[in-house]
């Protein structure tokens, strides 16, 4: 029993504590990870995107919906090819590479706090980083994020062990994943990295110029700039010597035209609300840890690397006038990193600073139990579900008795395992949302009716971005009733119940609801809709028909 407990409270040996994390970490993230149908609008993007690319046996050029897609360079598209090759083109093959490269990015967090900090300063940025909400909102959701996020912080990796151990093959692994991050995302990360070591380097020498210069000869520009190139920007020349201005056009809009062109959509506090929420359960602990650090600014040399990462990404994404909150996941390494030597010495005495120390740890862990017991309540779900806010409140309760005197460990524990929880509770849910996502069915619908894939779909008034996947031909967007009455070949169509008394000769081949708004993404608000559904109220899905003409 004591064995247990020091894994759950961080105190094991540090490679039984690491491997038991992410053994423990990998289990939560493949629990239920391939049971939903594919989410739109993005993941519907890739995974028809690749679904094409092995119909046409063309894996160079990017198609959606049978046109052009020149929006994102295609090493996303790749990594899920090359899973759906070997398990097959099902949910489960296409995500498997976003949730291993999430758990790639959970170990190179760790792998730079422990180089950073120490064998405890690694066990806490695994913790803190396994679990931050943002990461958990995609990491199964097959689109560029995870991808990036794992290339950027292997770049990360690379350069800071090789500027610590002076090894050039670091130095080839840093620009080799630098690469990669281009190829995954675009060149504007050139820029985005190159300004986060470019700071460190100025701040780890203080700005004397002598070492400075030493440190950027060290960096062997000469051959690693070209390295970067080569790799990130092949399949951009390509393209462009393929399809020249059609392409750039696009692809310029997507990455610096998003920066430059675009009406500001934010204000310049946006990324400050961000990490907020994006980083929770250890927001707070980062906004107080800011406050640490200007108030012991004279230690801030041990935090100038994850400070270099935050600070660059914050200002170049404030700058720049289009702003998604998934831009700062790339900076969560850096934001939790900012924590880490504070939770290794940090020992408040006072009443009052021990008070705000385990507020900020704990009050964000009481949110979560209490919305476990919501979701439970408002979902009708199984009564064998409250064993995950029980188990986390009696882990609290425990933890409150065996506190120490110093007993940092058992604050960063506790949001983890009580999310932990919530997490394995959560996943139980997401088949039941199925029930409001029947694109597998019109799926098979149209498979079992022996439709030539030759027919297009007609969708009504709107784009249901995965429908292309699940019946495997080109989907009309935006059809009306008229267009589709007077089409004169075989026809299948996809229309609002209400408007099937207007069509002329088509018979109905399914019946159901369909989320009525253009996008899943907004998880939290599908959620809300799914509940009212489930308690009668479905306003916010409308009754869509299947209906075919020969």
């Amino acid at each position: 029993m004591s064995n247990i407990w020091s894994y759950i409270t961080l105190q094991a040996s540090h490679r039984k504590q690491v491997l038991f994390l992410m053994i423990f970490v990998s289990l939560v993230y493949l629990f239920n990870f391939g049971v939903n149908d594919i989410w739109t609008p993005n993941e519907s993007f890739y995974a028809e995107s690749v679904r094409e690319m092995f119909e046409s046996n063309n894996f160079l050029d990017i198609f959606y919906n049978y046109e052009p897609r020149y929006n994102k360079p295609p090493l996303t598209y790749w990594l899920i090819a090359i899973s759906s090759a070997i398990f097959g083109l099902t949910e489960f093959g296409i995500r498997l590479p976003i949730v291993l490269l999430a758990l790639g990015s959970i170990w190179y967090t760790y792998k730079i706090g422990r180089l950073l900090y120490g064998d405890k300063g690694g066990v806490y940025s695994l913790v803190m980083m396994a679990f931050s909400v943002q990461l958990l909102a995609v990491k199964q959701y097959a689109s560029p994020e995870i991808p990036l996020t794992f290339f950027f912080t292997l770049t990360m990796y690379g350069f800071i062990k090789a500027y610590i151990s002076r090894r050039n093959k670091y130095l080839w692994l840093s620009y080799i994943a630098l690469g990669l991050t281009v190829l995954t995302k675009g060149f504007p990360y050139i820029i985005v990295i190159g300004g986060i070591i470019g700071l460190y380097i100025l701040l780890s020498n203080s700005f004397r110029w002598k070492e400075i210069w030493s440190d950027i000869k060290f960096l062997k520009l000469h051959f690693g700039i070209p390295m970067v190139l080569i790799i990130g920007l092949s399949w951009v020349i390509f393209m462009y010597l393929k399809d020249g201005q059609a392409f750039w056009e696009v692809y310029y809009r997507e990455t610096f035209g998003r920066a430059l062109s675009r009406t500001p959509n934010g204000s310049p506090f946006f990324y400050i609300e961000v990490i907020s929420w994006s980083i929770l359960p250890y927001s707070l602990v980062f906004f107080y840890a800011c406050f640490w650090w200007i108030a012991n600014r004279t230690e801030w040399r041990k935090i100038a690397f994850p400070l270099s990462w935050v600070v660059v990404m914050f200002v170049i994404f404030t700058i720049a006038k289009g702003k998604i909150p998934t831009y700062m996941i790339q900076a969560h390494p850096g934001l939790l990193l900012m924590i880490v030597p504070i939770l290794l010495e940090f020992n408040p005495v006072k009443v009052i600073g021990k008070g705000i120390w385990g507020f900020v740890f704990l009050f964000p862990t009481v949110l979560i139990i209490a919305a476990n017991v919501l979701i439970i309540e408002e979902l009708n779900l199984h009564w064998a579900n409250y064993l995950a806010p029980v188990l986390g409140l009696g882990l609290l309760v425990l933890f409150h008795l065996k506190k120490s005197e110093k007993n940092n460990h058992l604050l960063v524990a506790a949001p983890f395992w009580v999310l932990s929880l919530f997490l394995i509770s959560f996943a139980t849910l997401l088949p039941k949302l199925e029930k409001f996502r029947p694109y597998d069915q019109i799926g098979e619908v149209v498979k079992s009716a022996k439709i030539d894939t030759q027919t297009p779909i007609f969708i009504q008034g709107t784009l249901i971005h995965n429908i292309p996947f699940y019946t495997q031909r080109f989907a009309e967007r935006d059809a009306t009733i008229e267009q589709i009455n007077q089409n004169k070949r075989e026809t299948l169509a996809l229309v609002r119940e209400e408007d099937t008394g207007k069509l002329n000769g088509f018979k109905t081949l399914w019946t159901g609801p369909i989320y009525d708004f253009p996008s899943e993404s907004q998880f939290a608000k599908f959620i809300m809709a799914c509940i009212e559904a489930e308690n009668g109220d479905y306003s916010k899905f409308a009754i869509f028909s299947l209906v075919y003409r020969p």
